[in-house]
C-alpha cells in the first residue's frame, strides 16, 4: 500500500490556531517532518515518530533537496507523512516545491492550509491588515531577494496601494526601508515589527520608514519577525490585545484534552507541556472486595488499573459499597467522581480511622512514602520516568496539579534543569503538591487551593507583584 504525503499549516504560532483537519491529520501520522517554527506544544499528544528538519537564518542543517527526498522515502515505506510547516504550505514556506516533487516522484499527498503569520501576526498586535479607513488591499512580499540574486521590483512595490508585509526580511530591513523611500514613500509612512508572533515571547515597535531600522536596534528585535508597512499601523496601540496573562510562559503536565491548558490560554498564558512518565501496569491480586474495609487511593491513575483489575476479575463498582473510599486530594475525589464514584472523605495519616482491612493503592514507588500507614499497599502500576527535553530557563513558571506531576517532571530531569527548578515559581495545587516540591528540592513554591479556577488569580497576583506582567 502506497503512502500519503499531507503539507500541513502549523498556523502562526499559537497552538490553538490550528485547523480541524490539520489536528485530525497529526494525530493519524506515522512521522511528523517539521520546521523550526512549530510550536512544541503541537507536538505533545502526538505518537508519531518526530523528525526535525528546521532551518535557522543562514543556516540549513538539512537542504531542501533532503527534505524532499525524505518525503518521498518515507512514503514509499507506506507511511502516513505530516510535512508540519508553520503558517501556510504555500505562502514562502517552499510548500509548492514539495508538491512539485511528490508530483513528479508520483507520490500522493495533499495541501491543508494554516492561518498565515501575514495575517494573524497583525492581529495579534493590534494591527488589521486592511480597514476601510486606512487601506482596502494588502501585499505579502518576501523579504529575501529573487532566486536568481535580482533585486525585487522596487518601483513596483512602493507604488502598491494598502498594507505591504514582508515576509523573512529582518536581515534586509534597512534596504527595504530605503528602496521603499528612494521609489516614492513617504519616510513618515507608519511601520510596525512584530518578533515572535502569537508566541509567548511576542514583541512589537513601531516608528516610520525614515527611522524602523533604529528603532528596531534600539529595542533588540531580530527574527523571525514581520515587516507591516501603512497607515493600519496607526490602530496598533488601541487595537493590541490586552489579557491578565499576556506575555507568560508557564510550563504543566501533558493531558489530552486538558482544562488547566484551555483555562491559561484564555488568559493571555503561551502554554507548554512537559512529558509524563510513561505508565506500566503491574499484575496484583486484589484483597476479599466483599469483605469490605478502608480503601485509600493515592493518584488517579491508580485507580484506572485498579477498575480495570476488578472488570477483569467479574467486578463493578458495585463491590465497593462495603467499603470506606478515601482519596488523596481533591483532584483524585474529582477524578473518581467523573467515574461515577463518590468517596467518604480525604486521607490524612495523622487522624484517620481505618476500617479493616486498610488498603492503599497507588504508584510503586510513591507507596513507599505512606510509611506512617500500617496497611497493605498495592501497587497497581510503575512510572517509568522520561527524558524531559525542555528548556526549563524559558518558561516564567510551572504548574503542579498533583503530586505525581511533580515527579514526573523532577524525574526526567538533567542535574542542569534540576539546579533551574529549583528556584523557579512552581504554583502547587494542594498541601501534598506542596509537600512534594519541597521534598525534591523545589525552593520557590506557591501553595494554591487545589482548583483550576484558584489557579489564574494566584498566578496574576504573583507575577504582577513583581511587574512581569
Amino acid at each position: 500500500m502506497g503512502g500519503f504525503v499531507s503539507l500541513v499549516g502549523a498556523g502562526p504560532g499559537n497552538p490553538e490556531l490550528l485547523t480541524i483537519l490539520a489536528k485530525r491529520r497529526l494525530s493519524e501520522a506515522d512521522v511528523v517532518v517539521y520546521d523550526r517554527l512549530v510550536n512544541p506544544a503541537l507536538m505533545a499528544p502526538l505518537a508519531a515518530e518526530k523528525i526535525d528538519v528546521g532551518k535557522l537564518p543562514q543556516h540549513h542543517k538539512v537542504s531542501q533537496y533532503q527534505i524532499n527526498d525524505l518525503l518521498v522515502e518515507q512514503a514509499r515505506k507506506g507511511k502516513r507523512v505530516v510535512r508540519l510547516k508553520s503558517g501556510d504550505p504555500y505562502v514562502f514556506g517552499r510548500g509548492g516545491e514539495e508538491g512539485q516533487y511528490l508530483q513528479q516522484q508520483r507520490v500522493a499527498f495533499e495541501v491543508v492550509p494554516g492561518i498565515t503569520s501575514a495575517i494573524a501576526g497583525l492581529g495579534a498586535a493590534g494591527i488589521p491588515i486592511t480597514h476601510r479607513d486606512f487601506a482596502s488591499s494588502f501585499h505579502v512580499i518576501t523579504g529575501h531577494h529573487k532566486a536568481d540574486g535580482t533585486q525585487l521590483d522596487w518601483e513596483n512595490i512602493a507604488h502598491q496601494e494598502g498594507t505591504l508585509v514582508f515576509l523573512m526580511g529582518m536581515g534586509e530591513l534597512g534596504h527595504i526601508a530605503e528602496q521603499l523611500i528612494k521609489n516614492g514613500r513617504a519616510s513618515s509612512t507608519p511601520v510596525a515589527v512584530i518578533q515572535w508572533a502569537t508566541h509567548w515571547n511576542q514583541r512589537s515597535v513601531k516608528a516610520d520608514l525614515g527611522t524602523i531600522e533604529t528603532v528596531v536596534e534600539t529595542h533588540h528585535i531580530g527574527s523571525p519577525a514581520l515587516i507591516v508597512v501603512g497607515n493600519v499601523v496607526s490602530l496598533m496601540d488601541e487595537l493590541n490585545p490586552e489579557l491578565p496573562l499576556q506575555g507568560l510562559h508557564l510550563l504543566i503536565p501533558f493531558k489530552d484534552p486538558s482544562k488547566l491548558f484551555s483555562k491559561l490560554q484564555d488568559q493571555g498564558a503561551a502554554v507548554n507541556f512537559f512529558k509524563r512518565r510513561t505508565q506500566v501496569p503491574l499484575t496484583f491480586d486484589l484483597p476479599d472486595m466483599l469483605k469490605g474495609g478502608t480503601l485509600v487511593i493515592s493518584d488517579q491513575t491508580a485507580f484506572d488499573f485498579f477498575e480495570h483489575r476488578l472488570l477483569d476479575t467479574g467486578y463493578d463498582q458495585r463491590v465497593l459499597s462495603k467499603w470506606r473510599v478515601l482519596a488523596l486530594n481533591q483532584a483524585i475525589a474529582g477524578h473518581l467522581k467523573r467515574h461515577g464514584l463518590l468517596v467518604d472523605g480525604y486521607f490524612e495519616s495523622d487522624n484517620s480511622l481505618f476500617s479493616e482491612p486498610e488498603i492503599v493503592i497507588g504508584e510503586e514507588t510513591a507507596l513507599g512514602r505512606f510509611k506512617e500507614v500500617k496497611s497493605q499497599k498495592i501497587a497497581t502500576y510503575r512510572a517509568i520516568p522520561v527524558n524531559q527535553t525542555i528548556e526549563v530557563g524559558c518558561f516564567h513558571g510551572i504548574i503542579f496539579p498533583s503530586s505525581a506531576s511533580v515527579d514526573d517532571l523532577v524525574s526526567g530531569c538533567r542535574d542542569s534543569q534540576k539546579r533551574q527548578l529549583a528556584s523557579m515559581p512552581c504554583f502547587a495545587m494542594g498541601k501534598q503538591v506542596v509537600a512534594r516540591c519541597q521534598a525534591s528540592g523545589i525552593r520557590n513554591v506557591i501553595s494554591v487551593n487545589p482548583s483550576i479556577d484558584a489557579v489564574m488569580p494566584a498566578i496574576q497576583s504573583y507575577f504582577k507583584c513583581r511587574s512581569v506582567i
